[in-house]
């Protein structure tokens, strides 16, 4: 308060108590994976869009589902994500390092864009170029040659790939032209020529070596020191100690969807990212089962029953196990690809919260369309679907209406935790009070305190319900807050405390929809 010392009119601003609480984001994924060429690996960097991603990490590679999780995620409508990309120590990629010339002098080096064991695969053949001399005859045609590059998948139900894996053809190649035409275009290759060309326009028109032909394998790749074929789980876990893997988001409080897609399948990655999210409290692990699995075998794969049989069954509210996987389109290949869902799915999650709200299950003919979805694994049945359903496995289904998500069940043994939704919006709300009340530390423990905070939940909360997130007619049926001294007696004071008791009452979806119909008997 000033202290006027001669007569006159004083201002002073007195606040009014009311700190708004904004809503936290919900819509930003977070991905662990295999990229071309992790030029930081195991730190996090905020993606807005493809393009950056192609320029930070590279582009599609066959060894990982990194890529296209995140080409998925943002075709499905995400905006933003944190990448992390994982590089093994020890890990090498597979080259070809002396295909010779006609006059057997080294002229070209071959690596596979990526490391890693699957390079092993690729085979690389040299052919004549395809067609003749050009009709006056000029000799550059003598110089021309073929590369056609063969890869071979070593355990996806390919069956869609000419061949049972992927093939490349460029003809009509020179020394000159080579690395533009290959490199960045190949999804499986990168060519170096180690040959000296000549640089003048004289010693370029006289120059007529051509690659020998041949079949070259690659080889010496490995994914990881022990040269094994499998990246190893530690590598996506990390830990908090070494922030790599997944703990490289530790610091990052913006993410709010997880997922691990290169280790779909790996039980010990899926039960630590569930783990990571429940401790973090902030986020939600959206879980790829193996490929190729029956509706039986994935129910085993939940409960660690079966082939699975030995480990720690799937029991979290903070994650969601999605069955079966999907085809796209391969922007790599132009062909259909098998790829795990949770790429897709998280998309599909961000997508649903910017246009309905985190209090709307991300699944339905609407909000759970998958649009980059070409295909399905494998077709679920309605009878399937009753089994899989009550294990709390959700479904993409083949219906009149396309590819769509339809399960939002987490896989919590607690009822009050069923629903995706209901997980997320109270996260969401969690965070929102959380960061929207740091103010108040500090502050005199006293009525007014209590009644700023209480003023400032309601408001926030009366957003939230008129949002359509809570289940009431009035605000005072979809939430309360309570902060007064029969909460707060001075016992609790005393030991610096300030309790606040808010109970909301979310929204669940209409998963069963019964109609009940009869016949109306007409009476006079």
């Amino acid at each position: 308060m000033p202290n006027p010392l001669s007569p006159g009119v004083y201002i002073e601003e007195v606040s009014g108590g009311v700190k708004p609480i904004a809503g936290v984001g919900t819509s930003t994924a977070a991905f662990v994976g295999v990229a071309e060429d992790a030029k930081m690996p195991d730190k996090a960097v905020l993606i807005t869009n493809w393009n950056q991603y192609v320029a930070r990490f590279g582009g599609f590679i066959p060894n990982g589902y990194l890529p296209y999780a995140v080409y998925s995620f943002f075709a499905e409508g995400g905006s933003s994500c944190f990448v992390v990309g994982v590089k093994p120590t020890g890990a090498t990629a597979a080259s070809f390092k002396s295909i010779k010339d006609q006059n057997y002098t080294d002229a070209l080096e071959i690596t596979a864009r990526s490391v890693g064991n699957w390079g092993n695969r690729v085979e690389v053949v040299v052919e004549d170029a395809s067609g003749n001399k050009t009709a006056n005859g000029q000799w550059i045609e003598e110089k021309r040659f073929k590369v056609i590059v063969k890869y071979k998948e070593a355990d996806l139900f390919t069956a869609e790939y000419e061949g049972n894996g992927i093939i490349e053809v460029f003809d009509q190649l020179t020394f000159f032209d080579i690395e533009e035409k290959i490199n960045g275009r190949s999804a499986l290759i990168k060519v170096q020529v180690t040959l000296a060309l000549p640089t003048d326009e004289p010693g370029i028109l006289t120059f007529k070596n051509r690659l020998n032909n041949g079949v070259y394998q690659l080889s010496g790749g490995a994914d990881n020191n022990e040269g094994g074929e499998g990246f190893k789980s530690s590598d996506f876990i990390g830990d908090a100690s070494n922030k790599k893997g997944l703990h490289a988001f530790d610091e990052i409080d913006e993410i709010n969807i997880v997922a691990i897609p290169d280790m779909a399948g790996n039980r010990d990655v899926i039960l630590n990212g569930m783990n990571y999210c429940k401790n973090r409290k902030d986020c939600f692990f959206v879980a790829d089962p193996p490929h190729g699995l029956t509706p039986t075998q994935v129910v085993q794969f939940k409960n660690a029953a079966g082939n699975y049989s030995g480990g720690n069954v799937f029991n979290s509210s903070y994650g969601a196990l999605y069955y079966p996987w999907v085809y796209i389109n391969d922007p790599a290949t132009g062909k259909r690809k098998l790829v795990p869902p949770s790429g897709l799915v998280s998309g599909t999650f961000a997508y649903c919260d910017s246009v309905r709200g985190v209090h709307k299950a991300p699944a339905g003919i609407t909000d759970g369309y998958l649009d980059t979805a070409v295909a399905i694994e494998r077709i679920v049945t309605k009878g399937e679907h009753d089994l899989l359903n009550p294990e709390k496995i959700n479904v993409i289904r083949l219906l009149p209406e396309g590819i769509c998500i339809w399960g939002a069940r987490t896989l919590a043994a607690d009822a009050e935790w069923l629903y995706i939704n209901v997980r997320r919006l109270m996260m969401y709300i969690e965070e929102s009070i959380d960061e929207g009340t740091q103010w108040t530390v500090f502050e005199p423990n006293d009525p007014a305190l209590w009644g700023k905070v209480k003023l400032n939940l309601t408001a926030f909360l009366t957003r939230v319900w008129r949002d359509g997130a809570l289940f009431g007619s009035t605000p005072e049926e979809a939430f309360f807050v309570k902060v007064d001294e029969e909460n707060n007696p001075p016992e609790v004071r005393d030991a610096g405390q300030l309790i606040v008791e808010v109970g909301v009452a979310p929204v669940k979806p209409a998963e069963f929809v019964i109609i009940q119909i009869s016949q109306k008997t007409l009476q006079k």
